[in-house]
C-alpha cells in the first residue's frame, strides 16, 4: 500500500466515527474486504500509470486497493455526501493522487472530468490509459451501462479518451446477461448490444456474504474491453436498440411472427437472407445488425417512434425532456377530461331528469292504488316516499362532491368515476322497480288469500256453518270493513295468513 496511506478502519470504526449506514433506496451494499477489493484489482490488470474512473466510491474500500494497484490518479465520483469525510482522509492521505467528485454518474460529463485532470488519450487500436472502475448501485447498474454503451459508437464522452475498458460490478444475474452466448436462455436484447461493441468477460463472483448489508443475490465482476472494430456496421444506434428491444419482447414467437411487431409487412422487407423460423435468442448479431439497418432505411416503419427514451447524453438532457412531455401529456389529458366531463354532466342531467320522471310515475302508481292498500300501508308508502327523497337528495350532493374532487385524486379514473355514477342512478330506479313489486306482491298476497282472510272472519264471529254460508253475499263488505281498521297490524295478518290450514278451512266448509 501506498506510504502514507492510512489503514482500513473497521467497519464498526466507520460507522462510529461517521454515522454510516447503507440506504436502501440508494441500493447501497459495502464491500470492505480488502482482501476481495484487491483480488477485483489483480484480475482487472492492475491500474499501473492509469488514471481510474472509480464508480459509487461509497466509503472507500475499493479506493484504497486501487491506490494501492499503482493508478496515477483515482477520480471517485459519489453522490450521498455523507461519505464525504471518509474520502477526505484518504484523499488528504493519497498525496494529490485521488480527487473526489461529489455527483451522480448519470450526470457526470466524463470527457470534462477527465480533461480537467489531465488524463492522457490513447489512439483507439491502442490500450487505453484511462479505466472506468465501479461497484454499482443494483437500482442503476443497466441505466449506467446503457449510458456508456451510447458512447461508443460516436466516441463522445469516455470514448474521447480511447478504447476505455470497464470493470463493472452487477447482481450476477445482469453480469450473466451481458456475458450470454447466444442460443442460451440469458441471451437478451442487452446481450445482442452490448457484444456487438464490447468483449465481455466475467473475471470474479462475488459472494453476498462479504457485503454490508448482504444484498438478497450474488455479484459478479465483468470486464468489457471495447472491439477494436464492433461486429457489424449499425448505420443509426437508436434504430439498431429500438429494433433488439422490440424483437425480444416476443421472445417465444418465430423471426417471422415476431417480427412484425416493427410494422406491416416487416417478414418480407426485412428479412431477405435471414433464417426466419429462428427465435430471438438464436438470432445472431451480424442478423441483428442487418434486420436493424433495413429497418432505418425502411418506409413502411412507425412514425412516430420516441427516440428520446433510447438516448441520452450523459446529463439531465432525456430527464428535463421528458419531464416537459410529461406536463404536455398531463395538460392534454387534463383537457380531454374536461370535455368528457362536460359531456358527462349533460348526460347525467338527462338522465336526472328521466330518473325524475320515472320516479314521480312510481310516486303516482302508488298514489293511485285501491283504496284497501292506502288503508293497509299508509305509514310504509309515506316511509318509502320519505327514503326515496332522501336518497335523491345525498346522491345529489354526492354526485356534486365527487365531481369537485376528480381532479384531486388520481387514484380515481374518469372510467370509475362515470361508472359509479350510473350505478347509483340505476340502484335509485331499480328500488323504485322494486317498492313497486313489493306493493304488487302484497297485493296479490291479499286477493290469493281473500278467500281464507273471508272464511276466518266468519269463523272468528260465528260458528255456525249455515250461518256463514248466507252471509257469504257480504263477505266484500266484511273484507272492507277489515281494512278500514286503522289500528290493523299488517305484519301479523300475514303470519296468521302464513299459518293458516288449508286443509282445516275446508273442513269447515
Amino acid at each position: 500500500m501506498s506510504k502514507g496511506l492510512p489503514p482500513m478502519p473497521k467497519i464498526q470504526e466507520l460507522i462510529r466515527l461517521y454515522g454510516l449506514s447503507a440506504k436502501q433506496q440508494l441500493s447501497q451494499n459495502f464491500l470492505l474486504d480488502l482482501n476481495i477489493t484487491s483480488k477485483i484489482c489483480k484480475l482487472a490488470g492492475g491500474f499501473k500509470d492509469c488514471t481510474v474512473i472509480e464508480v459509487g466510491a461509497g466509503p472507500g474500500g475499493l479506493t484504497r486497493s486501487i491506490l494501492a494497484a499503482g493508478a496515477k490518479k483515482v477520480i471517485a465520483v459519489e453522490m450521498d455526501p455523507r461519505f464525504y469525510p471518509a474520502l477526505k482522509m484518504l484523499e488528504e492521505a493519497s498525496e494529490g493522487r485521488l480527487s473526489i467528485v461529489m455527483a451522480n454518474m448519470m450526470d457526470v460529463d466524463e470527457a470534462q472530468i477527465l480533461s480537467d485532470y489531465r488524463a492522457e488519450k490513447t489512439a483507439w487500436p491502442q490500450q487505453s490509459k484511462v479505466k472506468l472502475i465501479g461497484n454499482l448501485p443494483f437500482n442503476v447498474g443497466t441505466h449506467l451501462m446503457l449510458k456508456w454503451l451510447r458512447q461508443i459508437q460516436p466516441q463522445e464522452g469516455l470514448y474521447q479518451f480511447g478504447r476505455v475498458p470497464l470493470y463493472l460490478m452487477f447482481q450476477k444475474e445482469l453480469s450473466d446477461r451481458i456475458a450470454a452466448p447466444i442460443g442460451t436462455h440469458d441471451y437478451t436484447r442487452l446481450s445482442v448490444m452490448v457484444q456487438q461493441l464490447y468483449q465481455p468477460k466475467i473475471i470474479y463472483e462475488v459472494p453476498r456474504k462479504v457485503f454490508v448489508p448482504a444484498p438478497k443475490v450474488d455479484a459478479s465482476v465483468i470486464a468489457l474491453e471495447p472491439r477494436i472494430k464492433p461486429i457489424g456496421d449499425v448505420q443509426s444506434p437508436e434504430y439498431f436498440e429500438y429494433v433488439c428491444r422490440e424483437i425480444f419482447t416476443q421472445k417465444r414467437k418465430v423471426l417471422s411472427n415476431g417480427i412484425k411487431i416493427l410494422g406491416p409487412n416487416a417478414e418480407k422487407d426485412l428479412l431477405e437472407g435471414i433464417n426466419v423460423n429462428l427465435r430471438p435468442q438464436n438470432v445472431t448479431i451480424e442478423d441483428f445488425v442487418k434486420i436493424a439497418n433495413r429497418f432505418t432505411a425502411w418506409e413502411g416503419k412507425k412514425k412516430n417512434i420516441d427516440l428520446l427514451e433510447f438516448k441520452n447524453q450523459g446529463k439531465s438532457l432525456r430527464k428535463d425532456q421528458k419531464q416537459e412531455q410529461e406536463i404536455v401529456d398531463l395538460q392534454n389529458r387534463m383537457k380531454k377530461i374536461k370535455t368528457k366531463l362536460r359531456e358527462k354532466e349533460i348526460e347525467k342531467q338527462e338522465k336526472k331528469k328521466q330518473k325524475d320522471l320515472e320516479l314521480a310515475q312510481a310516486l303516482a302508481e302508488i298514489d293511485n292504488e285501491p283504496d284497501e292498500m292506502a288503508q293497509l300501508v299508509p305509514k310504509d308508502k309515506q316511509k318509502a316516499t320519505q327514503h326515496m327523497s332522501t336518497l335523491l337528495k345525498q346522491s345529489q350532493e354526492d354526485d356534486q362532491d365527487e365531481y369537485d374532487q376528480l381532479f384531486d385524486d388520481e387514484k380515481v379514473t374518469q372510467e370509475e368515476h362515470y361508472q359509479h355514477l350510473l350505478d347509483k342512478y340505476q340502484d335509485q330506479i331499480d328500488y323504485v322497480k322494486e317498492s313497486q313489486l313489493e306493493r304488487a306482491h302484497q297485493k296479490e298476497i291479499i286477493k290469493q288469500n281473500r278467500a281464507i282472510i273471508d272464511t276466518t272472519l266468519i269463523n272468528n264471529n260465528n260458528n255456525n256453518s249455515k250461518k256463514n254460508n248466507n252471509k257469504n253475499s257480504d263477505t266484500d263488505n266484511d273484507f272492507d270493513q277489515l281494512l278500514l281498521d286503522e289500528n290493523i297490524d299488517y305484519e301479523a295478518l300475514l303470519n296468521d295468513i302464513d299459518n293458516i290450514d288449508i286443509n282445516d278451512i275446508k273442513k269447515n266448509y
